[in-house]
């Protein structure tokens, strides 16, 4: 799975509060409307500039804070390709395998990557790499099944997948 996009880059520590503010918490979304609000606590504009397929490159513990969904899920409807970051918030962490957006540890890759720059990322093979600087980092290649997840848009729509496969071979069976 190779993804290619433009990066977006913000600093360390990236909270959910910052990344999907609590003023446009709701219970229910129409579609869209929580990608319009990504990243607005840093940067009031970002949603009229980001494109689909675009990389978010993140600093030190990105996505930290509160257990806020919402924040995977925007970029998500957004149409990130990938966030990137050293490391990240655990529970966003979770959050984004389970909406189906990739997120790739890659120590000091903050250091190595301006805003504008391409990355290209292969999650089979396990790399990354800055297309206009040349620079490049192995990544430990992706489990199989963790690719299916991304490939099936997120834990909802990949346990639909596997319990309908599970169905049909039993029907098959008897």
């Amino acid at each position: 799975m190779l993804i290619r996009g433009r990066t977006w880059v913000f600093g360390r520590h990236v909270n959910t509060d910052l990344i999907f503010p609590k003023i446009w918490f709701r219970p229910t979304y129409e579609p869209g409307e929580m990608a319009s609000h990504l990243m607005v606590g840093l940067d009031e504009d970002f949603p009229k500039k980001v494109g689909r397929g675009d990389i978010i490159v993140g600093g030190a513990n990105f996505g930290c804070g509160s257990s806020r969904e919402e924040a995977a899920a925007a970029m998500k409807e957004a149409g990130i390709g990938a966030v990137v970051a050293p490391s990240f918030g655990r529970i966003y962490t979770r959050n984004c395998i389970n909406v189906g957006l990739p997120i790739v540890v890659s120590p000091g890759i903050d250091e190595h990557v301006t805003q504008g720059d391409e990355l290209a990322i292969d999650l089979v093979k396990g790399f990354i790499r800055n297309v206009r600087t040349g620079y490049e980092a192995r990544l430990p290649p992706m489990a199989p099944e963790s690719l299916r997840l991304i490939q099936d848009g997120g834990i909802a729509n990949y346990t639909r997948r596997v319990l309908e496969e599970r169905r049909t071979a039993m029907r098959a069976q008897h």
